[in-house]
């Protein structure tokens, strides 16, 4: 409440922040309604993940429109309308919407909501919990009326709350007529703190519905993560034999396929799994604020609730831990087959290299064989021309004898013609370098 005049305080000429009104409107956003005393409150879940959550916005004008309502507040997130005997509340959460009907007036008996038979066959959205909560105010000692209520069994609920000003109590099973029914007894004959309290325990059993809403997805991924376990125990055993008793390929292959296994499983599960554990958390939450008294002999509702929730929330963190750890386990085989490749390709490059190098020897003794048989070949020829220049020679000197000079001109011709070709040689390889 703000009891400062619009002209004390000057804001013009701020330029306001362009999710300032969105943050202020969360902020009061599903304010309790008060519930009188006697009164009814009937609260209707639907689940819209799959379809959106337009369609039933329009769904529940229809409603309205059918109740001939008044609508208070009309936006895509939220609606609040009346009639004159009841307050309505309809709200849009991520994967689901809900309807809230309570009494506006503290008749007896309290009346209950009418839902239209037409309007109930084409609802967009499957319905997933009907809760109708009833209240009532008394003088009665809480304490020990609950002892007495006991003897009524085990499946019997209650707990005493608000400091020992209420007592709750339920069965958390749909009846008959498929609403789960929650009766409240207050000694407080305030209908604003009736409504809190109402609005508490329709949000615990909302959510403990939606923590449990998963488990069908725990049935079904456990037995697929342990197949996935088995196989990557198989691949390691077989990762540590030696690299000739395994093929590298088929090892690869089926190491993708357990790897797409695993994606496909952590991707139809991931979202539902982490979604549950927000709501197991908020219902943790909700029961702390219900202030529970212990009373001696009496089975609380946090009792309740926590026996069969708490199993199912430790499962839910249990199969998203193990997918994260098999995850990083596939990573980690991978790696270490990929080293193994890594190791073999240096093996078989250091192989290839060594004949590289035998064959690059054999090459230079062969071309050294072959640069001897060039000295040989080159030195036949020039001594064959020197023989034709030493004939002619000794035609007109009889006295040069051609074959005695070309006998003492061979080892020089050799000579001569072996560093020639050195010298071309040396003279290539140094142009290359």
């Amino acid at each position: 409440m703000n009891d400062i005049s619009p002209n004390t305080v000057r804001l013009a000429g701020f330029e306001r922040d362009p999710r300032w009104q969105a943050v202020f409107d969360e902020s009061n956003r599903r304010p309790p309604i008060p519930l009188p005393l006697p009164g009814v409150l009937t609260h209707l879940v639907f689940r819209t993940d799959d379809i959106g959550s337009d369609r039933h916005y329009e769904y529940v004008h229809a409603l309205l429109f059918a109740w001939q309502a008044q609508i208070e507040t009309d936006r895509p997130d939220q609606v609040l309308a009346h009639t004159a005997d009841f307050a309505i509340k309809w709200e849009r959460h991520t994967e689901f919407c809900s309807l809230t009907v309570l009494s506006r007036e503290a008749v007896e008996p309290p009346r209950e909501p009418d839902f239209p038979q037409a309007w109930r066959e084409t609802a967009p959205a499957p319905l997933l919990l009907a809760l109708r909560v009833t209240a009532q105010a008394t003088d009665a000692d809480l304490a020990h009326l609950l002892s007495e209520r006991q003897q009524l069994g085990p499946e019997h609920m209650g707990s005493l709350v608000n400091g020992g000003e209420a007592l709750v109590e339920t069965d958390f099973k749909p009846g008959e007529d498929g609403f789960t029914r929650i009766s409240i007894l207050t000694t407080d004959r305030s209908a604003y703190r009736a409504g809190r309290l109402a609005q508490r325990l329709t949000e615990i059993e909302t959510y403990r519905l939606l923590a449990l809403y998963s488990w069908p997805d725990v049935q079904w991924a456990g037995p697929k993560l342990n197949d996935i376990d088995r196989g990557l125990m198989d691949l390691t055993e077989e990762l540590s034999r030696p690299a000739a008793a395994t093929d590298d390929s088929q090892f690869l292959k089926r190491l993708t396929t357990l790897a797409s296994e695993l994606e496909r499983v952590t991707a139809q599960t991931h979202f539902r799994l982490n979604a549950s554990s927000a709501y197991y958390d908020l219902v943790q939450r909700r029961l702390e604020d219900l202030r529970e008294d212990r009373i001696s002999g009496a089975q609380r509702l946090s009792s309740f609730v926590n026996r069969r929730l708490n199993p199912a929330a430790r499962t839910y963190r249990s199969i998203l831990n193990r997918q994260r750890e098999m995850s990083d386990r596939i990573a980690r085989t991978s790696q270490l087959l990929r080293s193994r490749v890594d190791v073999e390709l240096a093996e078989q490059n250091q192989a290839i290299l060594k004949s590289m190098n035998q064959r690059a020897e054999q090459s230079y003794l062969l071309q050294q064989t072959v640069e001897g048989l060039s000295v040989v070949a080159v030195s036949y020829y020039a001594l064959g021309i020197l023989s034709y220049v030493l004939g002619i020679a000794a035609a007109f000197d009889h006295s040069i004898d051609p074959k005695l000079w070309a006998g003492i001109l061979a080892p020089i011709v050799v000579l001569l013609t072996w560093l020639g070709l050195r010298h071309i040689r040396n003279r290539l390889h140094g142009g290359n370098h």
